[in-house]
């Protein structure tokens, strides 16, 4: 096993690429940045502190690509279409997806309760 170095650390710039058949279709999913998952993690989150609906969508739109450009071939205007997609073949690419960029099983949960526990630092208004 090699020692790490600061210019090795540094060279894990590479994006990673995995292909998982989901519903029959072979998809295709890249993997992020820590800028763009921590850009994601700002975008999921809505003015009271809560997770969007739409996170799920809105990740697979950042993670899936096309298998030989390895372009990604959704776009923001995709996210309330992929809404109308059966349930259970978005569960699945989200948890894919999920694991592929770096989420743990519970980091959306998790992101969701710190906001909220953040968010109610005042005295609450009723």
């Amino acid at each position: 096993m090699a020692v790490a170095t600061r210019e090795k650390l540094f060279s894990c710039t590479r994006r990673r690429y995995r292909t998982e058949t989901v519903g029959g279709l072979e998809f295709t999913f890249q993997s992020l940045t820590e800028a763009e998952k921590s850009k994601f993690e700002k975008q999921v989150l809505n003015k009271q502190g809560s997770v969007k609906d739409d996170s799920r969508r809105r990740l697979l739109v950042l993670s899936l690509v096309d298998s030989k450009s390895k372009q990604p071939y959704l776009e923001e205007a995709d996210i309330s279409e992929l809404g109308n997609l059966d349930g259970a073949v978005t569960s699945q690419l989200f948890d894919v997806a999920m694991e592929h960029v770096g989420f743990s099983d519970n980091d959306i949960e998790e992101l969701e309760k710190n906001s909220q526990t953040t968010s109610a630092g005042g005295s609450p208004s009723v």
